[in-house]
């Protein structure tokens, strides 16, 4: 089971994730991998100007909702 849900606001880390790095977005959708491999779950982000990709839960970090 993945640690992000849909729903989860996510902060993208530093790293091979570049130019996303930085910004906030919200877990749309959890793809599991294919033979279960848990770090290798692919997570949808949308993020405010409605753009969406995909990360490695290790490129993500929970953030609380606004307010």
């Amino acid at each position: 089971m993945s640690d992000f849900k849909i729903g989860d606001r996510v902060r993208i880390l530093p790293g091979v994730a570049t130019p996303f790095a930085g910004m906030d977005g919200t877990i749309c959708e959890v793809r599991p991998h294919d033979q279960g491999i848990e770090t290798m779950a692919r997570h949808f982000v949308v993020f405010s100007r409605r753009e969406k990709r995909s990360f490695y839960s290790m490129e993500l970090m929970r953030i609380e909702k606004p307010k």
